[in-house]
């Protein structure tokens, strides 16, 4: 337990972490497949409550990362769409994730490595076959 409250501070660690919830998973959301989901979607995806995606959007539409529009086919939906400042801000911080996580990588060498990746795998797969 005391590995795992030091790897939840690790800066490199928290900045993944970042990438999956909150608006930063939003923006990757819309960044790498789903440009143009509903807030429906959204709140599906992230399984969180709908007040919760509400205020992630408004967030990002303050910031002038994502605006909101309405679907041309069905006028009840609202689409969500990345700027092109959330796509760079996106981009910069998933490319910065990623650095910071190949130093991880690199630190314990290709061996330990390949093995974490194997057990990450085999953990999301029991993960995803007991929802």
């Amino acid at each position: 337990m005391e590995s795992m409250k030091i790897l939840r501070k690790n800066a490199a660690l928290q900045c993944l972490s970042d990438m999956s919830q909150g608006e930063m998973a939003v923006l990757c959301y819309l960044l790498f497949s789903h440009n143009g989901a509903s807030a429906g979607e959204l709140t599906g995806e992230f399984q969180v409550r709908s007040s919760r995606t509400a205020a992630i959007l408004n967030s990002l539409e303050r910031k002038g990362y994502a605006v909101r529009s309405s679907d041309p086919e069905d006028r009840r939906k609202v689409r969500v769409y990345i700027t092109e400042k959330g796509k760079k801000f996106a981009w910069r911080e998933h490319e910065t994730a990623i650095r910071n996580f190949e130093c991880i990588l690199q630190d314990i060498g290709q061996e330990d490595s390949c093995q974490l990746v194997r057990i990450i795998k085999r953990i999301t797969e029991k993960m995803e076959n007991q929802v």
